[in-house]
Formats: C-alpha cells, sequence, structure tokens
C-alpha cells in the first residue's frame, strides 16, 4: 500500500498493478477504484485511526510513518521512501532525521507488512517516541497478499506483542474482522483461479465474486470487543505506549 525499505522496492507485476491502482494509471486500475467506493470486502466496524488522531492536542508532534500519498491532518507530519506530493519527509522509515524522544504520536497504517525487517522499524518508533508517547499500528491477519511494493508479513496477536516487548503498554484488538477475512480470502481465491495471468480479468473476477457476498462483512460488528475475533480478523491494531 505504501513504504518499503532495504532493497525491497523491486518491480514485479503485482508490484506494478498496486501501483497503477494507487495512481490509476491503468484502465484497469480505475475500473478497479472505481468499483471499490461501490463493492469492497473491507468494514471497520470501529475507525481506530480516526479515534488515535482525535487525541492529538496543539502543540503535540504527530507523525505519520510510510504515509504514502494521504495526508490525514495538516498538523501530522508525513514520511515516506517515496516522494508522493503530500510527503513531508522522505526517508526510510527504519532511520528517521527525528532526535531521540521527539514524538508524542505514531501512525504505522498497514505498513509494518511492507518493511523486511518490522523489529527495526519497531524499535526506531520507541527511539523517536517521547517518554509515555503513543503510538497505532494497522497490519493485516488473515488478508491476501498485496505487494506494493513487496509484502513480507502478515501478524498475530502474539507476534505483535513480541514485536512491541519493550513498550511499557501494548493493547491488541480487531481492526477489521473475521467476515472481512472470509469474503476477501473468497473472492481472490475466484480471482485467482480463473483470472490467469491478467490483470483485467482478475479484476473482473474479483469484483464479480463480491457482489453476491460483500454485504455480509457488516456482521463483523457483531464481532467487535470480542476477544476471540483476533484469532481469524482480517487486521489488528496495536495501540501502544513507551
Amino acid at each position: 500500500m505504501k513504504i518499503s525499505t532495504q532493497k525491497s522496492n523491486e518491480i514485479t507485476d503485482d508490484s506494478r498493478f498496486q501501483a497503477d491502482q494507487m495512481f490509476g494509471g491503468t484502465i484497469t486500475a480505475r475500473i478497479y477504484n472505481a468499483g471499490r467506493k461501490f463493492i469492497s470486502s473491507e468494514y471497520m466496524p470501529k475507525d481506530h485511526v480516526k479515534e488515535f488522531i482525535s487525541q492529538i492536542e496543539p502543540g503535540q508532534t504527530a507523525v505519520e510513518l510510510g504515509s504514502g500519498n494521504r495526508r490525514l491532518r495538516r498538523d501530522i507530519v508525513t514520511v515516506d521512501l517515496f516522494p508522493f506530493p503530500n510527503v513531508a519527509i522522505v526517508a526510510d522509515i527504519i532511520k528517521t532525521p527525528f532526535p531521540d524522544n521527539a514524538v508524542d504520536f505514531i501512525i504505522l497504517d498497514t505498513v509494518l507488512e511492507h518493511v523486511p525487517d518490522p523489529f527495526k522499524v519497531i524499535a526506531e518508533c520507541r527511539r523517536i517516541l517521547k517518554p509515555k508517547g503513543r503510538m497505532i499500528c494497522i497490519t493485516p491477519f488473515i488478508f491476501p497478499y498485496h505487494g506494493y511494493p513487496k509484502h513480507f508479513y502478515n501478524f498475530s496477536e502474539d507476534g505483535l506483542r513480541y514485536i512491541f516487548r519493550d513498550f511499557s503498554e501494548c493493547k491488541v484488538e480487531m481492526n477489521m474482522g473475521p467476515t472481512s477475512s472470509l469474503i476477501n480470502l473468497t473472492s481472490e481465491y475466484f480471482a485467482v483461479a480463473f483470472s490467469g495471468n491478467g490483470k483485467f480479468m482478475y479484476t473482473l473476477c474479483k469484483g464479480l465474486a463480491l457482489v453476491p457476498i460483500f454485504l455480509f462483512k457488516y456482521l463483523d460488528i457483531f464481532w467487535a470487543g470480542r476477544k476471540k475475533a483476533n484469532r481469524i480478523a482480517s487486521h489488528l491494531c496495536v495501540l501502544a505506549t513507551k
């Protein structure tokens, strides 16, 4: 979706397709993006990122690492490996230009799966966070491969707790639930099985598979707050304090 690091930006067919989707670079990508506005497998019963950034007060320093081309708020510093128009600082997120203990809030939204060494990224986050500084990290768990530039990892709750073990607090919650997992995997199965190597056919097959099932994603509202949802959640959310 966003950034990568350490020689991981090799161009592959999948990464090229993901890049086309991000920028609407082809007719197929534009069809895909238009379809996603109406038919999508993804649903968040709770918008963790929106709730997190609502806690940022004037004068506090907030950073989004691996921001891509989005800006959540004008006062959030955006950092990415690639010089998108909305990026304030172009840098590798395993070595940012921020001094020690300088940042109040950090946002990592579906980024950690795209870096080859997530341990170094989290160590860097801890370095630049102030004492008692907070961060949010959204990562996929039961979710298909999406390689822009590459997709290295998916994370279980156990894995996330281990990566964040040096933080004083670490809370792991469901971000997108089990029904989103099931719908996404089902549509991906049909798209991969019947599209061959064609990107247009992949887009068409995935869309056709989603049409009769995508509304079931709203069943995830009933999984919100249930600890066992983390076992088969599409995405997990870490809320950590240094």
